[in-house]
Order: C-alpha cells, then sequence, then structure tokens
C-alpha cells in the first residue's frame, strides 16, 4: 500500500494583484503562471483563518527546476500567496 504524503504550506504574500511580490526571487506578475494540472489545495482563508479556501498550485522559472506556490484571489484585486514548508 503506498503511503501518502501530505504537503504542508506556509503564507508568504497577501497583497493586491500587480504588486512587487517575489517568490524564490521571482517577480510573481511578471511571470507566466503554469496551474500545475489544475491541482487545488484548501489552505486557511489568510483574512479569516477559520475558513479554509481553494489556491491553485502553480509553478513559475525554469521548467527544469520551478518554483512552486499556491496562489488564490481573495477578494478584488487582492490575492493571497502560500509556499510549500
Amino acid at each position: 500500500m503506498a503511503q501518502q504524503t501530505v504537503e504542508r504550506w506556509r503564507t508568504a504574500h497577501i497583497g493586491k494583484r500587480g504588486d512587487r511580490v517575489r517568490i524564490d526571487g521571482h517577480p510573481v506578475w511578471q511571470r507566466e503562471w503554469r496551474w500545475i494540472n489544475k491541482n487545488v489545495v484548501r489552505l486557511p482563508h489568510p483574512l479569516r483563518t477559520s475558513e479554509t479556501f481553494a489556491f491553485m498550485i502553480c509553478e513559475i522559472g525554469n521548467p527544469n527546476a520551478p518554483t512552486r506556490f499556491a496562489a488564490a484571489q481573495i477578494e478584488p484585486d487582492m490575492w493571497a500567496f502560500y509556499v510549500p514548508d
């Protein structure tokens, strides 16, 4: 029987669309996001932590050494980002 591992995530950024957020040195809004197999992960809503929210699991950067993150639009023009912990 295969053992399933649960990936852990930590909050990386909350901000407006187009801000200067960088993840692993990459300017997020200036890079093309690759949504990995349309996968989502349910994580705490960063402003209402008693609720969970669906975050897209994405990659940016070099496909051979990608930077992974989870992102969701949590309010109009407001986005939250998590990174693997």
